[in-house]
């Protein structure tokens, strides 16, 4: 007991005894390189052998990020899009396809060969629009068979996507290349959530 309080004591006088230097002490040399926008001090210094410069092994930097910002403000891609319009639906999803499923699913829908299922024609494994609507959002892992042809690869859930997003990838698959399966609605893929 009366170890385990020396050691606290002992670290508590050393965290003490680092006290903040300002930046006015590191080396011309290394400020020059590195002029990021920092606090006037710096919680621990450090000493190179290798250039004989000190520097500050911790600084806070401070970052301007306007892109984030205008990003972070800048309206949905779903926001006041018509659901019931299905050309809406479909270009949404188009572009949602493409982003996220296209890179393994194929932009022709195909699929890649005992790797990566198609869902042109693939109705009949992905079902009711709540079904298909719940391999998006919850992904995939297992052996599955789609078209006579087995496949054992994972598909990582897609859930980060809005339900409108969702509904409308699986629409846009439900339709395209030749599928003519109906389209799925945000409240199938709210269900199933």
């Amino acid at each position: 007991m009366h170890r385990h309080l020396l050691t606290v004591l002992a670290s508590s006088v050393l965290l003490s005894a680092c006290v903040q230097r300002s930046f006015e002490r590191e080396d011309p040399a290394v400020a020059k390189n590195y002029p990021h926008a920092r606090e006037a001090t710096c919680p621990s210094w450090l000493y190179s052998n290798q250039t004989g410069q000190r520097y500050c092994a911790s600084p806070k930097v401070l970052i301007d990020y306007p892109l984030l910002a205008a990003a972070a403000s800048a309206p949905s891609r779903t926001e006041g899009l018509d659901v019931n319009d299905h050309a809406a639906m479909m270009a949404l999803g188009e572009e949602v396809y493409k982003e996220t499923c296209a890179a393994c699913h194929q932009a022709n829908g195909e699929g890649v060969a005992g790797t990566f299922p198609p869902l042109k024609g693939a109705g009949g494994y992905y079902g009711d629009p709540q079904n298909h609507a719940k391999i998006i959002v919850h992904g995939l892992a297992g052996e599955i068979s789609v078209l006579g042809v087995t496949y054992n690869s994972a598909m990582p859930p897609q859930g980060t996507l809005n339900d409108i997003e969702i509904a409308a990838v699986a629409t846009y698959e439900r339709n395209s290349w030749g599928n003519a399966d109906g389209n799925v609605t945000p409240e199938d893929v709210a269900a199933i959530r």
